[in-house]
């Protein structure tokens, strides 16, 4: 077994702290909540899913959050487990803004006193966070919170900055100008502002053609072995 191990997700006690997770990354960001919450922060924890079936670990993301605001784009949407969590059918974005705005009942914290936002999710859901800071969610925000977002890069060494598969592009928010690029493999967590999600998209996009020829091999492969049903 082997992966890069990044760099420790940074945990600054007594802040006030946004957890956004979408899909998978919401496996990642239940320990992130947990270790904010020993440091003294308070956790909002923003989790959405696609489908009814994709939510696991429910009891730990509820340890991991003062307040959970459950989000699944399929009807019915999710039952909270405890009174100070709400739930909707929708986005994440919609979600956040339905809660903030009362529409999914009473506010344990407010979007107001936010000092740090971390995203954990597809670059489309990231680069949609990214967005709405500047939009939607902008009259909410602290002017000077830190956004960071959690880098799913494509990897290949399996070593740290070796083969260059996971450098990220970068761009300054300020100027639009290129910045040098950052090995995702060495620190994931990088200033959403910063994220090229396009250049990204395009280098998670670049395998497309093998992954779906080894798709459809591998489902031959099992096919002739009279293995499908049993894979499935």
């Amino acid at each position: 077994l082997m992966g890069p191990t990044g760099t420790p997700p940074q945990t600054p006690p007594g802040e006030t702290v946004l957890l956004i997770g979408g899909g998978l990354g919401n496996a990642v960001l239940f320990s992130i909540g947990r270790a904010m919450r020993e440091a003294g922060s308070r956790v909002l924890y923003a989790a959405g899913y696609k489908n009814m079936e994709d939510r696991y670990k429910v009891s730990e993301i509820e340890a991991a959050a003062d307040t959970i605001i459950w989000a699944c784009d399929e009807a019915p949407g999710f039952e909270p487990g405890r009174p100070q969590d709400s739930t909707i059918v929708g986005n994440i974005v919609e979600a956040i803004l339905a809660y903030q705005e009362g529409r999914l009942g009473s506010k344990t914290i407010d979007l107001t006193e936010v000092d740090r936002i971390v995203v954990i999710g597809s670059d489309r859901m990231m680069a949609a966070i990214k967005a709405a800071r500047f939009g939607v969610l902008a009259p909410h925000l602290k002017p000077d919170h830190v956004a960071i977002g959690s880098i799913n890069s494509p990897m290949q060494c399996m070593m740290k900055e070796i083969c260059a598969q996971c450098l990220q592009p970068q761009v300054d928010p300020e100027t639009g100008e290129r910045r040098p690029p950052v090995f995702s493999c060495f620190n994931q967590d990088q200033r959403l502002d910063c994220v090229d999600f396009k250049g990204l998209g395009d280098r998670l996009a670049q395998n497309g053609v093998h992954e779906k020829l080894t798709r459809h091999w591998i489902d031959r492969t099992l096919r002739g072995l009279s293995l499908r049903d049993a894979a499935e």
